[in-house]
């Protein structure tokens, strides 16, 4: 995914606009694989402020993930903001040289950035729905589905004395 520079490096205080869009590969983040459905549609605004450049915009697709409790796959809309600093090699300072896209030419790959981005925007756990039911503990059925044959009264024998309390 790369984004040509030369016309707006040259055009100080002005912004141009670009629209890419491309397939990505699966990734497996956090032991889940995920999987792109959907291009991955990237919309900037770069903006050249003398020193820097500045890309504004959205990342926007649709992946296809497992639940976290019920492991269910399912589709998620991806709809994030992008914001990126770009420097040329050098220009930048120490700090920028930590924070901001470097450099060398007038061709941008931000494929790496869009990832970092999209990877920062997943949730710790995903849910296909927020009243999931989950899975049994005992039996490993489907609550979503419905319910199982399982005796709900079962009192971990760690906890039994705990059970007799208010029966004394």
């Amino acid at each position: 995914m790369k984004i040509n520079i030369a016309e707006i490096r040259r055009m100080e205080g002005s912004t141009l606009h670009y629209d890419l869009r491309e397939q990505f590969p699966a990734v497996e983040f956090d032991g889940e694989q995920i999987v792109f459905v959907a291009p991955i549609h990237v919309q900037i605004a770069v903006t050249n402020a003398e020193k820097e450049l500045w890309a504004r915009g959205t990342i926007q697709s649709e992946m296809r993930v497992a639940c976290s409790r019920c492991l269910e796959e399912f589709r998620q809309p991806l709809a994030i903001p992008y914001e990126d600093e770009w420097i040329a090699v050098g220009q930048a300072t120490e700090e920028q040289a930590e924070t901001a896209l470097l450099f060398e030419k007038d061709e941008i790959e931000i494929q790496d950035r869009v990832m970092e981005q999209i990877l920062l925007s997943l949730p710790m756990k995903t849910l296909c729905s927020a009243d999931c039911r989950g899975l049994c503990p005992s039996c490993g059925q489907n609550l979503n589905l419905g319910q199982c044959q399982c005796r709900e009264d079962t009192i971990d024998p760690r906890l039994a004395e705990l059970a007799k309390w208010n029966h004394d």
